[in-house]
């Protein structure tokens, strides 16, 4: 389901032609020196409005699937650091020193998870995308601290083979390998917000300040009636608020 402030994009664009259309309507009334608010150029600040929530659409689900991705083998490590300090505390020759410090790291995980929003966020804030990047980074440093302090002790060979060292370099080497396709899925996805805001929002060029100028044009134009005003007043656009 698309969120409230995709929808509200959406909507400022499809109004925009709305808008187009019964400009069109007046005919040679509808005259203003304003090149920027002439139909011409309203039709390509639509068409280009208009793929740029195409673009920011086709490049999401790519998004969405890494992130997912990475969000889920995370997720894992954590329980399987958990598994691994147990490992490591049973094991007979590693000192209680060596096990705090252990624990000191997995704390460390959890506090990087917890002190960020990691799990699928806001596509409309990238300051967010880049706490959670900061977040995941912080995370996978911990935990190759975690699998090299067990490493350095050599009578930790336990039984369980996802516990082993080996396997465990492998399964760090995957979480760099998801964390990396995120952080490349999220590029082109980003780059599609920035040009569709730019679009759309943009001081005194975007979709919605044109928006308003045309509207205070029609208004002073005396041949356009009351009730053909009202045909493009009651068109709303709007900026999407800011996520606290």
């Amino acid at each position: 389901m698309a969120s409230t402030s995709e929808t509200g994009h959406a909507v400022n664009v499809a109004n925009l032609n709305t808008m187009i259309s019964r400009l069109q309507g007046y005919g040679a009334r509808y005259n203003p020196t304003n090149n920027s608010i002439k139909i011409p150029a309203l039709q390509t600040l639509y068409t280009n409005s208009n793929n740029s929530l195409t673009a920011v659409s086709t490049t999401k689900p790519a998004f969405d699937d890494a992130v997912n991705d990475r969000q889920e083998i995370f997720q894992a490590m954590e329980k399987l650091a958990t598994r691994i300090i147990n490992a490591f505390d049973a094991t007979e020759a590693v000192t209680d020193k060596m096990v705090d410090d252990g624990k000191a790291i997995i704390r460390k995980i959890r506090g990087a998870r917890a002190s960020k929003k990691i799990i699928n966020p806001n596509p409309d804030e990238p300051q967010q995308i880049s706490a959670s990047q900061q977040s995941f980074t912080q995370q996978l440093e911990h935990f190759s601290k975690l699998i090299a302090l067990v490493a350095s002790e050599s009578t930790y060979n336990p039984n369980e083979n996802e516990l082993k060292n080996a396997q465990l370099t492998a399964f760090k080497n995957q979480m760099v390998t998801l964390n990396n396709a995120a952080i490349n899925a999220t590029t082109p996805y980003l780059t599609a917000i920035q040009n569709r805001n730019n679009f759309l929002y943009t001081p005194k060029t975007g979709l919605v300040d044109i928006a308003q100028e045309v509207k205070k044009y029609v208004k002073s134009v005396s041949t356009i009636t009351l009730a053909e005003f009202r045909q493009i007043s009651g068109l709303k656009f709007t900026r999407p608020k800011k996520t606290q």
